[in-house]
């Protein structure tokens, strides 16, 4: 299920961020206090921005830091502390995210993966749980008087564990953001539906310069184009490149009939 666009989150996106980390190599185990902004640079390239109004166990992976400078943003608004693993790629091949392949939804239209940035997220919440124990026995006898036979017990362990939070409570809302670049702006936030074995598109908006999307649930998340705008653009390409070799043919024909003219 995916929410609409709102200003739900009481977080100023295009603020700094209260704590920046480097990150040398592809992957953190951290921990995040709530309502602290903090951005992980891995290798200089690839940014994530992590927001959430609880305390978070973080493990982050980003196999595509050394390819294609991104600025990713997520901003959580959490039902208890969480447990959240990320995982940044910049191709899915088992999915159909490879550079410039052609997805059909079930809506019938198209979309070209180019974005080159994939987010695969689990989260979980984090409890405080109790658990009790209490040994019972139960003693079987295969004959009435209890003196004439041996009595075999078998005990049994019962354990019962008492959580404060339910798995299907782990976060209300999250908003992901991208940074807007002339390439990804007319396209739309999408995630994996595992049940369909589908890509679905969602609502999506240009805000403070970042493609912006909000969902109640984690996935496989990218960005996906509408093959009509991809394919106009690479008409206008084409139509403007033969339009300046038109131009260019026909200033050389002039330049050579002037030239006859003079001689």
């Amino acid at each position: 299920m995916v929410i609409s666009i709102v200003n739900s989150i009481s977080v100023n996106a295009a603020g700094s961020s209260d704590n920046r980390i480097d990150v040398p190599g592809d992957s953190l185990q951290t921990q995040l206090q709530s309502n602290i902004r903090t951005t992980f640079c891995f290798r200089q390239t690839t940014q994530l921005t992590i927001y959430a109004d609880v305390d978070m166990d973080l493990n982050l992976n980003c196999e595509n830091s050394g390819s294609v400078k991104k600025d990713f943003v997520i901003e959580i608004e959490g039902a208890h502390n969480l447990q959240m693993t990320m995982t940044c790629t910049g191709e899915e091949n088992q999915l159909g995210l490879m550079d410039g392949n052609i997805l059909q939804l079930r809506n019938r239209n198209t979309y070209r993966y180019q974005e080159g940035f994939c987010v695969s997220i689990e989260c979980e919440p984090k409890c405080d749980c109790e658990c009790k124990c209490q040994n019972e026995c139960q003693c079987i006898c295969e004959c009435q008087c209890q003196e004439e036979c041996d009595c075999i017990c078998e005990c049994l362990n019962e354990c019962q564990c008492v959580c404060n939070c339910e798995e299907e409570e782990c976060f209300i809302q999250a908003r992901l953001k991208i940074k807007a670049t002339n390439q990804n702006q007319a396209g739309s936030w999408a995630y994996y539906n595992e049940n369909d074995g589908e890509w679905v598109v969602v609502p999506s908006i240009i805000e403070e310069g970042y493609l912006t999307a909000e969902t109640d649930h984690f996935s496989t998340w990218t960005v996906l184009i509408p093959t009509s705008l991809t394919n106009s653009n690479t008409a206008l390409i084409v139509g403007s490149a033969a339009t300046i070799a038109v131009i260019g043919v026909i200033i050389g024909v002039s330049v050579i009939y002037l030239k006859k003219r003079k001689v």
